[in-house]
């Protein structure tokens, strides 16, 4: 177990490439990836196709966060310094905070950002303040994943947008999260925060583990077509902590219950052998030799996310304009209206589909929406839906979060 505290690696060009022979007809890709491992031991209480590459998603913004908490600890970054945002950042794709070109935010502000609300701008913008450009900052960032014996990982950006060649394991996520525990215990609480205010914006955590699962406190989720939904968990319980993987779920609430019951697995005892996560290292099978990361849902996400089946809590997970086709009182009438509206739609249909649960006094109700869209596609989107009297209604990014605020 590497146990020295990761410097500066700025001036060192690395290119490495993913640990990946030739796939033979015999392999194949993994569904789903999982690892369970305890904290304190580093012991592998459980896992699936814990060596199987894997697209990281926004989890890549872990790396991002401990590669700045690792420059401040060295004392060549400060958590007041300021950061003016480029045009490069401030262009970013969605999910993002909005910060604009020339706004001049704090180091601070843009860890929290990263971590809580998943801010991709926020994300690019602190690999730019310490490494100047983002290509620089994801050579340092694979570097630094293999100092820590993260031994298939390569970075190829600083916020997890889709990359060709931007991989990771199960087993080498739960490695970088024992790293966070070890080596920067004073700012591991970063990860629990529930909310982020940047001037006058303010955005809810992405997590949902936080609230779900007794004794949860960190680290993080995401989310690409490619990906699937994933998560690193972390849980305290009775003085034991546990590191939670999961990769490629069906929807955001599969992610979180499969989390639950992973992590409710590995509280209980198990009499598994004792393996070391860094000796899994050496546990490659045929399958993880030659497959490259699952594709779940296809394409590098230019594609209509069009899901229609999972159930999200919070508009917080929602970016840009949206289309609403209105409330409902249960789930299958939501999820038969946003069916209706995707068939007469067809390859019309933009953004990301998605029923939200939301409600207030006891009562709860469906909204059906399309969202992550320009103002011009929403009311392009809400026009065709009105030509075949399907009602709707366009939302600027505003209105959509004033109206679905958490109560």
């Amino acid at each position: 177990m590497l146990r020295s505290r990761v410097g500066g690696m700025g001036h060192v060009a690395i290119i490495l490439l993913p640990l990946i022979g030739m796939a033979t007809g015999a392999s194949r890709p993994a569904a789903a990836a999982n690892i369970v491992v305890d904290a304190g031991t580093g012991t592998v209480l459980s896992s699936e196709a814990p060596n199987h590459l894997w697209y990281p998603a926004s989890l890549t913004k872990l790396m991002t966060v401990y590669i700045a908490l690792s420059e401040i600890e060295a004392g060549r970054l400060n958590f007041d310094d300021k950061i003016q945002i480029s045009r490069h950042a401030a262009q970013q794709n969605p999910v993002k905070f909005g910060l604009r070109e020339g706004q001049v935010i704090t180091v601070r502000d843009a860890i929290n950002a990263a971590i809580v609300a998943s801010a991709n701008d926020a994300a690019v913008a602190l690999a730019e303040k310490i490494a100047e450009t983002e290509p620089a900052f994801a050579t340092r960032m694979t570097g630094t994943a293999l100092e820590l014996g993260m031994t298939r990982t390569v970075f190829q950006n600083a916020s997890g947008l889709p990359a060709d060649g931007q991989v990771t394991t199960a087993r080498d996520l739960a490695i970088l999260a024992q790293a966070f525990l070890r080596d920067f215990p004073q700012h591991y609480a970063l990860f629990g925060q529930r909310s982020v205010t940047i001037g006058k914006r303010s955005r809810g955590t992405v997590n949902s583990i936080l609230d779900a699962y007794a004794g949860a406190d960190g680290l993080k989720t995401g989310f690409t077509c490619a990906s699937g939904y994933n998560m690193v968990a972390s849980a305290e319980r009775e003085g034991r902590r546990l590191i939670g993987v999961v990769l490629g779920s069906r929807n955001g609430g599969a992610r979180t219950l499969e989390m639950k019951k992973l992590l409710d697995v590995g509280f209980s005892g198990n009499d598994s052998p004792p393996l070391d996560v860094v000796a899994l290292a050496d546990q490659l099978t045929d399958d993880d030799a030659g497959q490259p990361p699952t594709i779940l849902r296809g394409g590098d996400c230019t594609t209509p996310q069009l899901v229609g089946s999972s159930i999200i809590d919070s508009a917080d997970e929602l970016t840009g304009w949206a289309v609403t086709l209105g409330d409902f009182r249960t789930w299958p009438k939501a999820q038969k209206a946003l069916q209706n509206a995707q068939g007469k739609l067809g390859a019309a249909a933009r953004g990301r589909a998605a029923i939200l649960k939301h409600g207030a006094n006891g009562l709860i109700r469906y909204s059906v929406l399309f969202a992550g869209l320009k103002q011009s596609s929403a009311q392009s989107t809400c026009q065709a839906l009105s030509t075949t009297s399907t009602y709707c209604v366009t939302l600027s990014p505003k209105i959509l979060q004033t109206r679905y605020a958490r109560r």
